[in-house]
């Protein structure tokens, strides 16, 4: 969907772009979380954290969720990890121009670019949900940049789009413009609902819902019409890339349909997968340590 309303509707979630990356380099977001950094690409002002020593693991933050949630992740991969925790564009408080606009190319090219710059090559993608598609995008066209994945809650175009039309039944979210006003206004509400569908472990959901109202609070950015509309808006599925790949999955996870578990393994070959029975969207958040054991056992294959 590139037509002129599709546009119209991704400006209304990248408008004032060049004063939300001073107010975010400035404010809350710059301080709220110890070892936060900001990196510059043509589109995009990304909002991240590094910390440790070691091969490079890269995870994204699956909104909305920002990094303040990531705490126990990186302490736990820390100890043998360079770990890397990034939002996405127009995500959290990765802030973009107001020319970005959402499409697939465009923003894995534009996140390409700061793994290079940041991460450098041979980095393991560590990418959660929708992410998933850029990381078998960039390690296929960018091979250098990525040694491994081991993706939660991952699958290919078709997956994807049946995750879509569960999330977004009545096609709210999918209509430009129409969209991006329903989601600025749902999204604090939509939250506490998403958690308790999506997270297996129930008893983290206040604190969950506490960081991101509170990120919310601070102008953190959840631009799900837009990558409904048009990040999303693919035909055909994605070549194999060359990496060894690993599936996650939270069985936990009501968002998905059950058919999408380890969708990737059917598409490709090779795929190894491991299952957590009681955790569910974002496993690495819910029990990182188990996640840590996965990803350590996958790469010592």
């Amino acid at each position: 969907m590139t037509g002129l309303l599709a546009r119209l509707g991704a400006r209304l979630d990248t408008r004032g772009g060049e004063a939300k990356m001073r107010a975010f380099r400035s404010g809350w977001p710059a301080t709220a979380t110890p070892q936060v950094r900001f990196h510059r690409t043509p589109k995009v002002q990304y909002r991240y954290l590094e910390v440790g020593a070691g091969p490079t693991i890269v995870f994204t933050a699956d909104p909305p969720m920002t990094i303040e949630v990531y705490g126990p992740l990186v302490e736990a991969f820390a100890a043998r990890f360079r770990v890397i925790v990034v939002e996405l564009p127009a995500m959290g408080f990765s802030a973009t121009t107001g020319d970005y606009g959402f499409a697939f190319r465009e923003t894995n090219d534009d996140l390409a670019a700061f793994l290079e710059a940041v991460a450098g090559e041979g980095s393991i993608f560590a990418f959660s949900c929708v992410a998933s598609l850029a990381a078998l995008d960039i390690a296929a066209r960018r091979p250098a940049l990525a040694s491994h994945l081991a993706l939660m809650q991952a699958g290919g175009t078709a997956a994807f789009a049946r995750w879509k039309a569960g999330r977004d039944p009545k096609g709210i979210l999918a209509r430009p413009v129409l969209g991006q006003l329903a989601m600025a206004r749902m999204a604090p509400k939509r939250m506490p609902d998403w958690y308790r569908l999506s997270v297996g472990r129930k008893e983290q959901i206040p604190h969950l819902c506490a960081c991101a109202e509170r990120s919310f609070a601070h102008g953190a950015m959840w631009s799900l019409a837009s990558a409904y509309q048009i990040y999303m808006d693919l035909e055909g599925e994605l070549p194999r890339p060359p990496q060894p790949i690993l599936s996650i999955w939270g069985a936990a996870d009501r968002s998905h349909p059950e058919g999408n578990a380890h969708s990737l393994a059917a598409l490709y070959d090779g795929v190894a997968t491991v299952t957590f029975d009681d955790l569910g969207h974002t496993p690495e958040l819910e029990a990182p340590e188990l996640v840590l054991a996965a990803i350590r056992e996958f790469l010592a294959r």
